[in-house]
């Protein structure tokens, strides 16, 4: 177990670590993040460089991953899907740029879910949040 311990810190300090960047004038507010209790897989959506970033760090599967954004009063769920890539230490992720890859729809608070794109829809854990101030 002490590898599985090991790779749980590693998770949870990146997703710490990408919770971290932003800046405090940007349109958007997040730093939502989720880690998984057994420390399989860590995900966040994030403000880098004044852009939203939503992240998915995992050593438990591969293949391709269902992201999901539903905005603000009730608009209908978009969802995109994207190769897990390993990185250099072993880790599996997906790091995507939200407004490259979902519509906006205003300002309000916007909903993230993660799911494997073979499990038929099962999405991982509570799911995240951001806020668009613009």
């Amino acid at each position: 177990m002490p590898l599985r311990r090991a790779v749980c810190t590693v998770l949870a300090a990146a997703s710490v670590l990408i919770a971290s960047g932003g800046a405090a004038t940007a349109p958007a507010a997040a730093a939502s993040s989720y880690c998984s209790p057994t420390g399989d897989y860590c995900y966040s959506a994030t403000l880098r460089g004044g852009a939203v970033r939503l992240g998915l760090s995992t050593f438990s599967f591969r293949g391709r991953l269902r992201v999901c954004v539903t905005p603000p009063a009730g608009g209908s769920r978009d969802c995109r899907t994207f190769r897990l890539r390993r990185t250099s230490d072993g880790i599996f992720q997906v790091d995507v740029k939200w407004s490259a890859h979902f519509p906006r729809h205003g300002p309000g608070t916007y909903r993230v879910s993660f799911a494997p794109a073979t499990t038929g829809g099962a999405k991982l854990g509570p799911g995240t949040t951001f806020r668009r101030r613009s």
